[in-house]
């Protein structure tokens, strides 16, 4: 499998099994994971402390979307992937055009878009 070393990838995801899943692959890839974080209070706080290179983005956290925080990433010119069942038409207009991956995602998928 191709290597990404360096490359920090910034988990937002809050089932606890497709958390570990999306960090086992990322690492099996080469990727070094930060997180993952499972509620968007922990999110935005360590957006702002942990340095990475992109982040994948699960939108619905119990109910809360992380839009708030894709703002931010986006604002501060960071790229991220939304994880999520949802399609583009149901997304605010602004994420429409956002990379996004569908639930349950293919893993290979996952690493080709990252």
């Amino acid at each position: 499998m191709t290597q990404f070393g360096g490359t920090r990838v910034f988990i937002v995801e809050d089932e606890f099994l497709l958390s570990l899943a999306l960090t086992e692959d990322l690492i099996a890839a080469g990727y070094t994971v930060v997180g993952p974080f499972s509620t968007l209070t922990s999110a935005l706080e360590a957006s702002r402390r942990e340095s990475f290179d992109i982040a994948v983005l699960d939108v619905n956290l119990n109910g809360e979307t992380i839009f708030s925080l894709a703002d931010e990433l986006g604002e501060r010119g960071m790229p991220f992937l939304l994880l999520t069942g949802y399609g583009a038409a149901d997304l605010p207009p602004r994420f429409a055009a956002s990379p996004r991956l569908p639930k349950p995602y293919d893993p290979s998928m996952l690493i080709s878009e990252i």
